[in-house]
């Protein structure tokens, strides 16, 4: 078991022992107090006051918090006595943090908990180690250096250049250093050596923290990777043999506990002034921008050459404009000057997507794919797409972060992937945020109101209503069938449904029909083919775990199927030229205003077919479907008064 040492470092001033003063007091954990002693041996005038250890690495920073509180507040000398004082209060938070684990134990196991030390701290009695002069400790404290200064500085400045941008839990930086080909023989030295350099921070994975207050005083942990304080989990564990919690919500990547040293450490700023001088363009692409498209682009261009300090634009385009074209310029316009980019996107097939399309515009740009099953997740590049869990990975980074389809699963609503997103940029860095539907928590703090209207852009947003075509969006049909699923199980012809469909295949055009649940799609394939039997053979129904889904997706690209039943996992990424949509049971909770427009902008994307048919069948009357078509017109009656401004300026 790995033992954490508190103790508190305090400068001396005066060179006559009777009157040196004690002042700037700073609590510490170490893992190592060897390394400790000798980095401050180099400074002259320090005294170190150990506190005690404790294997658990969580107590050990809530002690040291508690510390540094406490010394910042007293504001008065600083003497031995102060020190014994301070050793009775870390007595008595112990105490208490055990009283309020033992608590939280009881009501999980939902039975009395019978009184236990959780938690404990080895005390240290010894009054002082001095930087100047020589000190004994007990082995399980002093754990002697095995290698010598130069080697110790050596391995620091190789793990400094590995880890640098990224956030990492122990055995994640064992195994990045491993696949680098460049492992580290004293790993815990050479981070603890970091750590007192200020070149990286050691956190525990899970935060304890004891919150004082007048009534009660309450004991709460925090994922210090996804930030979640409502899926933390109490646990035995026999890594540290202490009480321990372990976070559900990113259990995923990888397990975070109250013992498990996190790691973070923001990458140095670069020097670009080379790169700046050579004054060649990383982008190659011979594409056009329509007079709006060039609009949106250089508006983000702007944004990411200035020195905004917001930090943060919205790309608010409609589904068919052509996002991952407008970006190109604000990607250019930091490869340009050194930077590095981050372009997040919420599924796996978009990653594999996008690299090669992007590598091939960035010829001269090393670019990776990082998602769970990659082999170039530990590798580094000027242009990283990464799914956007493998976002956490990453600390103080980039330079622009760009966030693809921000409103989709999981992005949306998850403020776990917010967090993660904010803080892979680099300190001055800025995030982009793409979407043709943005959660309105984003739209309150990016897009400004013009006159009670949504403007067409400002210092911190751009809107694109126009597709890359220049034509508007289809507005979909909203049409209520009582009684649709009992009608549907039961056979009973609906032709707002079956009419809407015939239309769709009689013009040589494919269907979407979307419904609300994956049990819903055999029957709708057996209620289309009993009244169209031309759709036999034609007709397949396709959902997220479907074994066939991909190829089912590629016979419906290749037309050798028209009709395809889906759930919402073809709401977007999906284009069919010549396609029409309906949902059936738009009204279902399933779909909200945002999936709804993203469904029918699935209508209409092509140049040579740029109309189409998008119908929403509800049961009863909803609110819904009517906000998400008020949205498409809105976007329209915006887009036309663009068409109307180029037309002016032509």
């Amino acid at each position: 078991m790995r033992n954490y040492l508190v103790y508190i470092k305090v400068e001396v001033s005066g060179r006559m022992p009777a009157r040196a003063r004690m002042q700037s007091p700073q609590a510490y954990v170490t893992p190592c107090f060897s390394v400790d002693k000798l980095f401050w041996e180099e400074q002259e005038s320090r005294r170190l006051f150990v506190i005690g250890s404790s294997t658990s690495l969580a107590l050990a920073f809530a002690i040291r918090e508690q510390i540094n509180r406490q010394v910042s507040k007293s504001g008065g000398a600083f003497t031995e006595a102060v020190v014994d004082e301070l050793r009775g209060m870390v007595s008595g938070l112990v105490n208490e943090t055990n009283r309020l684990y033992g608590q939280r134990v009881a009501v999980e196991a939902s039975s009395p908990s019978a009184a236990e030390a959780y938690f404990s701290v080895s005390p240290w009695n010894q009054p002082q180690y001095e930087s100047s002069e020589a000190s004994a400790y007990p082995s399980h404290l002093s754990n002697t250096l095995t290698m010598t200064h130069k080697q110790l500085i050596k391995e620091a400045a190789q793990l400094y250049g590995q880890i640098s941008g990224r956030a990492l839990f122990l055995d994640e930086i064992e195994r990045l250093s491993e696949k680098q080909g460049q492992p580290v023989s004293f790993m815990q030295e050479a981070l603890q050596w970091l750590v007192l350099q200020e070149k990286t921070e050691i956190y525990p994975g899970i935060r304890l923290e004891l919150r004082k207050g007048i009534v009660r005083h309450t004991l709460t942990f925090r994922c210090q990777r996804c930030g979640s304080e409502r899926h933390i989990l109490l646990c035995t564990c026999h890594t540290c043999g202490q009480g321990c919690a372990y976070c559900t919500a990113c259990l995923d990547m990888g397990r975070s506990k109250c013992c498990t040293p996190y790691v973070c450490t923001a990458m140095p700023k670069h020097d670009n002034r080379a790169v700046i001088e050579s004054g060649a363009s990383p982008l190659q692409w011979s594409g056009q921008f329509s007079p709006a498209q060039s609009f949106a682009a250089e508006h983000a261009r702007r944004f990411v050459a200035s020195g905004n300090q917001s930090g943060r634009f919205l790309i608010w385009a409609v589904c068919g404009a052509g996002k991952t074209e407008l970006i190109f310029p604000a990607i250019n316009e930091t490869l340009a000057k050194g930077g590095q980019v981050l372009v997040a996107t919420p599924r796996k097939d978009v990653v594999l997507e996008l690299v090669p399309r992007l590598a091939r515009v960035f010829p001269t740009t090393k670019v990776i794919a990082v998602h769970g099953s990659s082999l170039e997740k530990w590798k580094d590049a000027q242009l990283v797409i990464s799914t956007t869990h493998q976002v956490m990975r990453y600390y103080r980074r980039f330079d622009l972060v760009v966030v693809d389809e921000v409103d989709a699963f999981p992005f949306r609503g998850d403020e776990m992937l917010y967090r993660a997103v904010e803080r892979a940029a680099a300190d001055e860095g800025k995030c982009l945020f793409l979407s043709a539907t943005p959660p309105r928590e984003l739209t309150r703090k990016l897009v400004r109101k013009k006159f009670f209207q949504i403007a067409p852009s400002s210092a911190t947003h751009v809107m694109l209503p126009l597709r890359y075509h220049g034509h508007l969006l289809p507005v979909p049909q909203v049409v209520q069938e009582r009684q649709l699923e009992r009608k549907m199980r039961t056979g009973v012809r609906m032709e707002s449904l079956l009419g809407a469909a015939a239309d769709t295949l009689d013009a040589d055009r494919q269907l979407f029909l979307f419904v609300p649940r994956i049990e819903w799609i055999e029957h709708v394939v057996d209620y289309m083919v009993r009244f169209l039997p031309a759709t036999d053979g034609i007709v397949a129904g396709v959902y997220a775990a479907d074994p066939d889904r991909e190829k089912k997706v590629m016979l419906f690209r290749e037309k050798r199927l028209r009709l395809i039943v889906t759930t919402t996992i073809l709401e977007r990424g999906v284009t069919i030229p010549r396609s029409d949509v309906i949902v059936l049971g738009a009204d279902d909770g399933v779909f909200d205003e945002a999936s709804l427009v993203q469904i029918a902008g699935r209508v209409g994307r092509s140049a040579d077919a740029p109309d189409g048919m998008v119908r929403f069948i509800t049961a009863g009357s909803s609110r819904v479907p009517h906000a998400a078509v008020k949205q498409i017109k809105r976007m329209n009656r915006l887009g036309l008064s663009v068409r109307k401004e180029q037309v002016h300026h032509g």
